[in-house]
């Protein structure tokens, strides 16, 4: 028996005209599918204000019909965007310029609503007063030359003859745009602590218990923080992402990118042997085991869920409206809400004292820059992320900790030393000459050449005997003050101000009144004001043990 082709009803939406098929909207709403995000409900009523009515039309025709080239979650997205155009309008109409109709739109028209969002400003959310960024003037832009474009093909005569579009009006917009932040070691640590503490009422029942929808999130940012993973990847995971990995001690978590078609494995630490952690813990402890446990945890829904969604992990029960009861995909919309939730159940706040603004696309470069800070290995963080060029890690997501940039620095230091025998001043170097050997610059960072009062570039004089006259470095081009040595230098500088009472004069004067004038007006300066009143107050409070109870 021949198999057939389902016969479609296209009836409502196909008219013949002149030996055309017109594919027309139902209506001034309809509702599209999306196979990730489920239906999407469209609505152009509202765009019918201040008679636009023809202008409206034919936005809704061209989303109609782009349905077959872009996603209806795209989509949707376009249609939201529309709305700059339309304030665009409602600025010339307040002008006594009324812009009503498809054909009043030309090139002029369009590089003026450029020039008009340049000048635009933010009114809400936590970026109120800054203009709108490159990459939002940039996606208005591309929505509405998509619907223009579509009307330029299906109707062509309804469209001036005028509209033309400018060529490229973002030059270096990539650039230009500033690349997501990494959360700060303290503001890392907070939200650590809330998983931690969500973690313990999930598994362990301390405290209230969490909605379905926040379970879902904790482990959602859970994932992202501990992995690097984008977060729709994270969302569609499916039930078998979990591998086997050629190492007993991992597991290789298997993610789909949608945009590339593209597969990334990611090897995790795999969890011990059942037997020996069953009775020491109930909190998870790999990444493998969370894993699991959501799966669990879901699985009671799933069996209600469409067949097309039953194989994810991120399944949810709506309580709300239309979706009340339904079961269906945890959504990057529902995903948002709910961490602004989390944010608000356990008032996060970030170093400014302000509301910690989580988001899960700010834990990709938080864990990029954490790894390059523990590895120092940008091809190893370039693996972990995915990417096809070391250059999109370096340019996008890695930030150089302050110590790398300090340590980076001294290397460059100590290679224009060793190449012209002078230091970066011109000044040429006796006693330790400024050569710094490549064995002996791991030495310096790590402590191993450190001094009483700070850190030698190259404590050996020529005759390779080492130099221990650390009272004079205050006037030797060879040292270097670290952050991290400033606890030791002002517990050296408050121990020679109490010592000053038993010292003469004229020798105070002579020989340590200038030592204490330069880490004030040369070192001091040099370093944030903030960390100098740290280490000045805890060098009071508790000295460095190189100068606890030691006589000059």
């Amino acid at each position: 028996m021949a198999i057939r082709r389902q016969k479609l009803d296209r009836k409502a939406s196909a008219q013949i005209q002149g030996g055309r098929v017109i594919d027309l909207a139902p209506g001034w709403s309809f509702s599209l599918v999306c196979p990730h995000q489920g239906e999407q409900r469209f609505d152009f009523k509202e765009y019918r204000a201040r008679g636009r009515e023809n202008l409206a039309a034919h936005m809704r025709d061209a989303a109609w019909s782009l349905r077959n080239e872009l996603g209806a979650y795209t989509l949707t997205s376009y249609v939201s965007f529309l709305r700059r155009f339309w304030l665009f309008l409602d600025d010339l109409s307040a002008k006594g310029e009324d812009i009503v109709a498809l054909n009043q739109i030309t090139r002029s028209l369009i590089e003026r609503y450029l020039a008009w969002m340049e000048r635009q400003i933010i009114v809400a959310t936590q970026n109120r007063g800054q203009i709108w960024s490159i990459g939002t003037r940039r996606t208005a832009y591309k929505a509405l030359k998509a619907f223009l474009v579509a009307r330029q093909k299906r109707v062509p005569d309804e469209v001036s003859d005028q509209l033309t579009f400018p060529r490229n009006p973002f030059p270096n917009a990539n650039s230009h745009s500033s690349k997501r932040q990494p959360y700060s070691d303290r503001e890392q640590k907070r939200l650590l602590a809330a998983l931690n503490q969500d973690l313990r009422t999930i598994h362990e029942g301390v405290g209230a218990p969490l909605s379905e929808l926040q379970v879902l999130v904790v482990h959602l940012l859970l994932f992202a923080l501990a992995t690097g993973i984008n977060q729709q990847p994270l969302l569609d995971l499916k039930r078998d992402s979990f591998r086997p990995h050629p190492l007993p001690d991992r597991e290789l978590l298997v993610t789909l990118k949608r945009r590339g078609y593209s597969v990334q494995n990611t090897s995790v630490r795999a969890a011990e042997a059942p037997v020996a952690t069953a009775n020491m813990q109930s909190v998870p402890s790999t990444i493998g085991e969370h894993f699991r446990f959501l799966c669990q945890f879901t699985e009671s829904v799933a069996d209600d869920a469409a067949p097309r969604d039953r194989e994810y992990v991120f399944l949810r029960r709506g309580l709300l409206n239309e979706r009340k009861g339904v079961v269906s995909r945890l959504s990057a919309r529902d995903a948002k809400n709910a961490v602004a939730i989390f944010m608000r159940r356990h008032k996060l706040e970030d170093d400014r004292g302000q509301p910690l603004q989580v988001r899960v696309a700010r834990l990709r470069p938080t864990f990029a820059t954490e790894l390059y800070r523990r590895t120092r290995d940008l091809r190893r963080v370039q693996r972990a992320l995915g990417h096809a060029s070391v250059s999109t890690t370096a340019r996008h997501y890695v930030d150089s900790p302050i110590e790398a940039e300090r340590d980076h620095a001294f290397v460059l230091d100590g290679m224009v030393s060793s190449f012209t025998k002078q230091d970066v001043s011109g000044k040429v170097l006796i006693a330790a000459d400024g050569l710094i050997p490549a064995a002996n610059i791991k030495d310096l960072l790590s402590g191993g050449y450190n001094t009483g009062v700070a850190r030698c570039r190259n404590p050996f004089r020529d005759d390779a005997s080492v130099c221990k006259k650390f009272f004079t470095c205050f006037g030797c081009p060879n040292m270097v003050v670290f952050e991290d040595d400033l606890w030791r230098l002002f517990s050296f500088y408050y121990r020679l101000i109490s010592e000053r009472p038993k010292i003469n004069a004229a020798h105070w004067l002579k020989t340590y009144a200038p030592i204490i004038r330069r880490i004030d007006t040369d070192i001091a300066p040099q370093f944030p004001k903030d960390k100098v009143t740290e280490a000045r107050a805890r060098a009071q409070q508790n000295p460095h043990p190189t100068w606890r109870g030691i006589a000059l």
